[in-house]
């Protein structure tokens, strides 16, 4: 079970959105029963990171965090999108 962080500026509305799509891909590409998904604001991201697998966030990397990081940005702009989805697949592949 990898347990995957995403999180935003306050933790509610971009997460969320990121969140629902990055679920989509997981699921679409057979994962729905392979992860746990928490979204945080950045302030929480690295306490959470601490045994996370991964984290996506729509900002940059926090100091601190111990996990993976993967851009977020791509799932609300569109543009490098594809990037972002293989990348995610693969640390689930891991």
């Amino acid at each position: 079970m990898k347990k995957i962080v995403v999180s935003c500026g306050s933790g509610v509305v971009t997460s969320a959105i990121v969140a629902r799509l990055v679920a989509d891909l997981l699921d679409e590409n057979g994962y729905a029963d392979a992860y746990v998904m928490n979204r945080c604001s950045m302030a929480d991201a690295p306490s959470l990171c601490a045994d996370a697998d991964f984290l996506i966030a729509t900002t940059i990397a926090p100091k601190g965090i111990t996990c993976d990081y993967v851009s977020g940005v791509p799932f609300l702009t569109g543009k490098g999108k594809a990037d972002s989805e293989k990348q995610i697949l693969h640390l689930m592949a891991r």
